[in-house]
């Protein structure tokens, strides 16, 4: 349940920095999610091949966050890139900052690294949340755009309904907890 909780949170917060600079096209948010599914694929497989070849063979267990932040600033500068140059039509400009601000992909790759897993696991973890976190921030614009539209009392306007939303979300997610545990 901590892992849903954890992609809803980051998928509000991160949401929420997107949506209220200007308003999204649907082709933007889309880039997003691709962006952010696989910053999230690639941080958990590149994290796992951090711990074991350079971490645990020089015992360097303390500076694993240190390590592991360098790898995951420079997937949220690249992927972006590379989206850009696949197809320049696509809207890539200023997607690294959110991207820098998406605390699952840290989490993540902290809770892969810390765990005994194979590197297929591994990405297909990634490949998982990335997919759950892409869904989340969709789910989360659909909530945004009828919030925009709906009679909301001023003191629960932007953030505060955006993070209930979560939380009614996460109940939601709940329900799917140990559904994929073998």
């Amino acid at each position: 349940m901590n892992d849903y909780l954890l992609i809803l949170a980051s998928a509000a917060l991160f949401s929420h920095l997107l949506l209220q600079q200007q308003p999204l096209s649907r082709l933007r948010l889309q880039v997003c999610g691709l962006a952010g599914a696989l910053s999230i694929a690639l941080g958990a497989s590149g994290g796992l091949a951090l711990e074991r070849l350079i971490v645990a063979p020089w015992q360097l267990q303390d500076l694993r966050l240190f390590l592991l932040l360098p790898w995951l600033a420079l997937l949220a500068w690249g992927v972006p890139q590379v989206l850009g140059r696949l197809r320049a039509q696509w809207p890539t400009s200023n997607l690294a900052l959110p991207l820098l601000g998406n605390a699952l992909l840290l989490g993540l790759a902290l809770q892969v690294t810390g765990d005994d897993t194979s590197a297929l696991a591994t990405l297909r973890w990634g490949a998982l949340a990335g997919l759950g976190f892409w869904l989340a921030l969709v789910l989360f614009d659909d909530l945004h755009q009828r919030c925009q539209h709906a009679e909301i009392p001023a003191a629960l306007r932007g953030l505060p309904i955006s993070l209930i939303g979560a939380g009614v979300m996460a109940l939601a997610f709940s329900g799917f907890n140990g559904l994929f545990t073998q």
